[in-house]
């Protein structure tokens, strides 16, 4: 492994930048393609706004941890939150609540994060919460940076934990 990123976030809104851009920053650094930062962007975003939106989390925190080798990045959305059942999803293009009281259209956005992932699994963490992971193969914009990526991720790799306040 590269590097292992762990973010502790509370359920707000506000912090999923800081979620999107860790993981685009390191992406980017790496010369991934520019379609795989965006797809994991766009991945990490749509996973932690369900959080935010759905879980109604027991401590009001969630977590991020983004692994990256030198073929994949996976990632986990952890939550304590109540849990569901996808027989209990609503289909997609149907109308629900949002957050203002108004009604919009949903459903799209787990449709759109199984596309752009190779892999998507939903667990119960335990009796309070769900872990998600997705996995997205990468891809480089040079056969050099490919070679580099290899040779990170023979190494010990790095651990990176962060909390957000």
């Amino acid at each position: 492994m590269i590097l292992n990123v762990s973010i502790d976030l509370p359920g707000d809104g506000a912090f999923l930048r800081i979620a999107r851009r860790v993981g685009r920053g390191m992406l980017e650094d790496l010369n991934v393609t520019e379609q795989d930062v965006s797809d994991i962007e766009f991945v990490v975003g749509e996973l932690c706004s369900n959080v935010i939106r759905h879980a109604k989390v027991s401590n009001g925190r969630f977590q991020v941890v983004l692994e990256y080798h030198a073929d994949k990045v996976v990632i986990y959305v952890k939550d304590t939150g109540v849990g569901f059942s996808f027989k209990d999803v609503q289909g997609v293009g149907t109308e629900r609540p949002d957050r203002d009281g108004q009604t919009r259209l949903g459903g799209f956005g787990l449709d759109m994060v199984r596309l752009m992932s190779d892999h998507l699994e939903f667990t119960r963490s335990d009796e309070h919460g769900t872990t998600v992971e997705a996995v997205k193969r990468l891809h480089y914009k040079t056969p050099a940076s490919a070679v580099e990526a290899e040779q990170l991720d023979r190494s010990d790799g790095a651990v990176m934990t962060m909390t957000a306040e």
